[in-house]
């Protein structure tokens, strides 16, 4: 049981990308539906967002379609 755990957990933790964060954005305020990091944030990139998949790291997000990096200086 033990070793099944551990190989469950060594493989989600390998696999960045087995879900995907959704964002919206209108005029730098952006929500996100499955936020590890933060679930509202505010950035200086002005793209309007719909349920757009993004990327989030500690310090900013990345859209994912264009692969464009936004800063977060406000989040809650």
């Amino acid at each position: 049981m033990k070793k099944l755990l551990g190989i469950v957990v060594l493989s989600l933790l390998l696999t960045n990308n087995a879900y995907s964060d959704m964002a919206t954005c209108f005029a730098g305020e952006c929500e996100f539906l499955i936020g590890i990091w933060y679930e509202y944030a505010e950035t200086l990139c002005m793209h309007n967002l719909i349920m757009e998949e993004v990327d989030q790291g500690p310090f900013g997000f990345t859209i994912v379609e264009t692969g464009e990096y936004c800063m977060v200086f406000n989040e809650r």
